[in-house]
């Protein structure tokens, strides 16, 4: 192996909360693997996706741009995506890797493309990890947790396992997806996936050069199927309500109704805390899979080479704030902040925990770096390097995070997220502008964009995001200057001018 490069492991999850991990804060939730790993690694106190939603969130990975620049904007195959298919051309990561020497490898959830059912199945030409330059596992669209794919079906029968669900007994409400397993946890999906991980491990382990393996769990986003030995580690515990559970969602206007749980004016915080503690179950099952790449790195030498990366494509809401549910259509932490640990091999930063902002458009230029690439002049990439950042070393480092959302589920819409220090402004085209100081207001209960103390504050804001908006090339920005217009009078528009001086376009 090229011993200067290092291998890299992506582990990447979907939809998982931060009280879903130990390091990031008090939880009921065991996850003592990823905790290990932040102990040994660099945590970022204040990571953000680039969009809260899975395609667009996983298009920032392979481009390093935002959604609005590569074109992923919603999941694929949904209203108000633009780029349905992942096309392969020289300025993914996986191509820049493979230009560096790295073998590279991919496990599990791609969703980049190839829902063959849609109805915009023939708007590109079909993408696959494999297309891109990828060797391992090849499932085409969402998945809807791994379940239904031949491969996985294979695995079962060669093994004598059955993926069935027992009938739901729990005496609460059974208000989202999730149930008990009857197999062991050799049947799950998660230890399949990470059976492949392993198996691309030692293949490439006889080969000359380093590796970059993305392993993609589809946890902990639903279906939250266990085996018995993880949810009875969660039936006798306590879960408390959400600090802003009885926040009042429906008597709120806002874009956040779309995702009200249909049934909420009838539940119980009890039911709430049952499905939490599948959730909760469903997390640790995946961390323990975690422990078990540990385990063959530790035992293959594999730890002192590879740089681990952990992340999560987005959060969830599970009943929060008045009980939404999934993501999106909303500004909320609960969502829009991730978490994200890397681990070195020389144990550079061990226990570091790093407070500046970070979002997921930093990983492809951070795992270029690592690979001894460099970004293109021209890329148009959107994040920097974290490796100053951790060995403090970074000049002017960006002082706020952004996050963007352009609809789901075949809806759309345009909202637009920045934080700067603890103020948080939402950017809502079709509704009202929302304003948090989380200082103050941690939990996000009271939206303080017509608060007079704040008038200032919001108006900084909303230049600070349109200032981004015209760096990033973001074509909302067009319509953006109209609200920029109508609350700062000093606000010069060229595009607008003639609509103030009364004359016609």
């Amino acid at each position: 192996m090229k011993r200067d490069k290092p291998n890299v492991l992506f582990i990447f999850t979907d939809q998982h909360r931060l009280s879903a991990i130990g390091a990031y804060g008090e939880t009921p939730c065991r996850t003592p693997n990823l905790n290990r790993l932040a102990r040994e690694g660099v945590r970022f106190e204040k990571a953000y996706t680039t969009c809260p939603v899975c395609s667009p969130a996983r298009g920032t990975i392979l481009t390093g741009q935002y959604p609005h620049s590569h074109g992923i904007c919603s999941n694929v195959h949904n209203l108000g995506c633009s780029i349905h298919e992942l096309e392969d051309r020289p300025e993914l990561l996986s191509r820049k890797l493979e230009a560096e020497g790295y073998s590279l490898g991919y496990t599990g959830k791609w969703h980049l493309g190839t829902d063959n059912d849609s109805a915009y199945g023939g708007t590109n030409t079909q993408s696959l990890p494999s297309t891109v330059g990828f060797e391992g596992q090849d499932f085409p669209g969402h998945g809807n947790g791994g379940f239904g794919y031949p491969e996985y079906k294979a695995y079962l029968e060669e093994n004598g396992f059955e993926h069935k669900i027992k009938p739901w007994t729990d005496d609460s409400s059974h208000i989202w997806v999730s149930g008990e397993l009857e197999g062991p946890v050799e049947s799950t999906v998660p230890y399949f996936l990470v059976e492949n991980t392993i198996s691309l491990m030692k293949d490439f382990q006889k080969r000359d050069d380093p590796f970059f393996i993305w392993h993609n769990f589809w946890g902990p986003h639903s279906p939250y199927y266990v085996p018995k030995e993880f949810i009875d580690m969660y039936r006798d515990v306590e879960i408390p309500p959400w600090p802003n559970y009885e926040w009042p969602s429906r008597s709120i206007p806002g874009p956040h109704h779309v995702k009200i749980h249909p049934d909420q004016e009838h539940l119980s915080w009890e039911d709430w805390a049952m499905e939490i503690r599948y959730y909760y179950a469903f997390t640790t099952l995946i961390d323990h899979q975690i422990g078990r790449l540990y385990e063959h790195m530790e035992a293959e030498g594999l730890l002192d080479n590879t740089v681990i990366i952990f992340a999560a494509d987005h959060g969830e809401t599970l009943g929060s704030h008045g009980g939404l549910t999934d993501k999106g259509w909303h500004h909320f932490e609960e969502t829009h902040r991730i978490p994200f640990i890397i681990r070195f091999p020389d144990g550079n930063g061990k226990g570091k925990v790093i407070k500046d902002f970070a979002t997921l458009a930093d990983f492809y230029p951070t795992v270029l770096e690592l690979a001894g690439g460099r970004c293109d002049d021209d890329s148009n990439i959107h994040g920097r390097s974290l490796l100053p950042l951790i060995d403090g070393t970074a000049d002017d480092w960006p002082d706020i995070a952004v996050t963007e959302f352009g609809g789901v589920n075949q809806s759309a819409t345009t909202q637009r997220t920045i934080r700067h220090g603890d103020i948080k402004y939402g950017y809502n085209c079709t509704n009202e502008d929302e304003l948090y100081d989380l200082a103050v207001d941690p939990n996000e209960t009271r939206n303080l964009i017509h608060h007079p103390d704040y008038h200032d504050r919001a108006n900084e804001m909303r230049h600070r995001l349109m200032d981004w908006m015209r760096e990033t090339g973001d074509p909302a920005g067009q319509l953006y200057e109209l609200t920029l217009c109508h609350h700062d009078k000093d606000f010069v528009s060229a595009g607008y001018e003639c609509i103030r001086a009364g004359k016609k376009q």
